[in-house]
């Protein structure tokens, strides 16, 4: 898909990393990394080819300048990169005792989910091949108005509508309402990207992680046309009701990678499968775009920080290219 035909809505936020080994309460410091997973999914679009459009709010303080200045480092400095009125929101990612890591939320009261319904216009919609939204505003009142908005006039624009619901439940004031507002979403994607942890919302996480392409076959009766199901180290399922007719599901294992860090890997999938992706695929095709997006991701997992650890496409071919992945 031609990337610089995409636009992607959502946050953009501090992540900061604990500088060294052990409890959140013993560490010297931390170490800021910009993230939030829309940023890194346009971010790692501009690194696969040329860079999309981004919607995104920063906040007006030293981290605000700091995001604004990575994002003008990848080329994501248009003009729905919006300076809101309050601070930047921060996440704090901690390692798990199991080897993956977890998230604290730090978002009241800043400019990062408060989106205003409208900023992106019909007219600029017209442009575009396909609108990617982020799951995390619709935990926000506004951000939710405006996220279901904007999915609205772009299917009605023609365009293409992904989502990822990213489900952070601690970020709902009632987590319980993150269901209703993440079926609205289904209702009006084409392609979902999501992981077992996305679908608790709606009871599908334990089954996904037992019974992959059965749970993204499932999914594509909530809505989209095309369901991505990411699974880290055991690798990932497409599934999907092609032209044909007939409905297809597939998975691929993972690639085997010295593992740094898995903050951002999804968003790094997310963005190599839309790289990859075009409307009509066959099976194959999108087995093809499975494997593009796993080495993606993959490669992803090699550095620290989920924006900084962003492969090129020349990284993810020679990985694609290498012997044992053949």
């Amino acid at each position: 898909m031609r990337t610089d035909r995409i636009l992607v809505a959502g946050e953009t936020l501090v992540d900061l990393f604990p500088d060294g080994p052990g409890d959140l309460a013993a560490v010297d410091g931390f170490v800021h990394r910009a993230g939030g997973a829309p940023a890194n999914v346009a971010a790692g679009l501009a690194r696969l080819d040329s860079p999309p459009e981004l919607w995104t709010r920063l906040g007006d303080d030293a981290f605000g300048a700091y995001l604004r200045d990575a994002l003008g480092d990848r080329g994501l400095d248009g003009a729905f990169v919006v300076e809101g009125d309050a601070a930047t929101a921060l996440t704090v990612v901690s390692p798990t005792p199991e080897g993956d890591r977890s998230f604290s939320f730090y978002e009241a009261d800043t400019a990062t989910l408060a989106f205003e319904t409208g900023t992106v216009p019909d007219s600029a919609l017209a442009a575009f091949d396909c609108v990617h939204l982020g799951g995390v505003a619709l935990a926000d009142d506004a951000g939710r108005e405006a996220t279901i908005d904007l999915a609205e006039r772009a299917r009605d624009a023609g365009c293409l509508v992904s989502f990822d619901p990213n489900a952070r439940p601690d970020l709902w004031d009632d987590p319980a309402d993150a269901d209703g507002a993440i079926r609205d979403a289904l209702g009006l994607a084409d392609l979902l990207f999501c992981s077992p942890d996305d679908l608790r919302p709606l009871g599908l996480a334990e089954r996904a992680r037992s019974d992959a392409e059965g749970v993204a076959t499932d999914l594509l009766d909530y809505g989209p046309d095309t369901v991505f199901l990411t699974r880290g180290g055991a690798g990932a399922t497409v599934a999907a009701d092609l032209p044909s007719c007939e409905r297809v599901a597939r998975s691929e294992p993972a690639f085997d990678v010295t593992v740094v860090d898995t903050t951002g890997a999804g968003d790094a999938f997310t963005a190599g499968a839309l790289a990859a992706y075009e409307p009509g695929m066959g099976a194959s095709g999108l087995a093809d775009v499975l494997r593009y997006a796993n080495a993606t991701a993959a490669l992803a997992t090699t550095e620290t920080g989920g924006m900084a650890a962003l492969p090129d496409a020349d990284a993810v071919r020679d990985l694609l290219d290498a012997p044992e992945s053949a």
